[in-house]
């Protein structure tokens, strides 16, 4: 068993039991989702579908709403192989982060959590790609916004040059057109900082698939693409073939996200011409 570290006195790394798996071809596949909150048992069951469908290499959860995540709760979440999870406890009610990984398919070396954010470091063990992941539940307030990206950029920079991604929920659009709302919205001053964030630290924003929006409040009135998926320029040309679907919001009034890579998907084959 390989040894984990957690940084900061506020993280926790336990193995247990969980897992299934679906497509063969698929060498690698994270889920991101932010759940609103794990104390309904009908919201755990919820996620805990969603892996056995989808299969997941890592699972990356934000606004637990927990102060505590232990092998109880992240067993009704994952099932039946073995795996690890790290998790950043929320203040109160509010945050709470979590990562789950199948330890036949992720090695992960050390985790490092600060506000607002956890950090794997580890290795995909079928190609043998070390990686950085880093988990996101960024603050409403934009002052609060702007540490948080000026403290992942120096982050970012001690990782240059090696595969990162990015994930989560970052509460804010890059674009006006990525909200929508019954009443015009003007003010741009959070999007000028994270688009400044992602083009300062070279990071690529994939196409959304699946749908337009990954947030919709309960009513309909309003829906914004907050959560995504953000990777470093080693990541993408290691991984060309990723794509990112948003899927079905379920009881959670975001989507989760899926970041995928088949191998056995090679788009159209080229044509030939011989010359004899």
């Amino acid at each position: 068993m390989g040894t984990v570290r957690v940084c900061n006195g506020v993280g926790m790394v336990g193995l247990f039991s969980g897992g299934g798996g679906e497509g063969s071809g698929v060498v690698m596949k994270i889920i991101s989702w932010n759940v609103r909150g794990l104390g309904r048992a009908e919201k755990r069951k919820e996620v805990k579908n969603l892996v056995g469908e989808k299969g997941p290499s890592i699972l990356c959860l934000q606004e637990t709403k927990l102060e505590v995540c232990d092998e109880a709760l992240c067993a009704s979440l994952w099932g039946g192989t073995p795996h690890f999870f790290s998790y950043r406890p929320s203040v109160g009610a509010s945050g709470g982060l979590l990562i789950l990984w199948d330890a036949s398919l992720v090695e992960v070396w050390s985790t490092e959590s600060i506000e607002h954010a956890i950090i794997i470091h580890g290795q995909f063990v079928q190609s043998n790609d070390e990686f950085y992941l880093v988990n996101v539940y960024a603050p409403c307030d934009n002052g609060a916004k702007q540490l948080l990206w000026d403290r992942l950029t120096v982050i970012l920079q001690r990782f240059f040059g090696k595969n990162v991604c990015i994930c989560g929920d970052f509460n804010v659009v890059r674009y006006v057109e990525e909200r929508r709302s019954l009443r015009v919205y003007s003010n741009v001053s959070d999007l000028e900082p994270f688009n400044k964030f992602i083009d300062e630290n070279l990071l690529v924003d994939l196409p959304l698939c699946g749908r337009r929006f990954t947030w919709y409040k309960g009513d309909g009135s309003s829906m914004s693409r907050l959560n995504r998926f953000l990777l470093s320029e080693d990541w993408s040309l290691v991984s060309p073939g990723c794509t990112q679907v948003a899927h079905l919001r379920g009881l959670s009034d975001h989507c989760p996200l899926i970041l995928s890579v088949n191998e056995d998907d090679w788009g159209p084959r080229p044509s030939r011409m011989l010359k004899c």
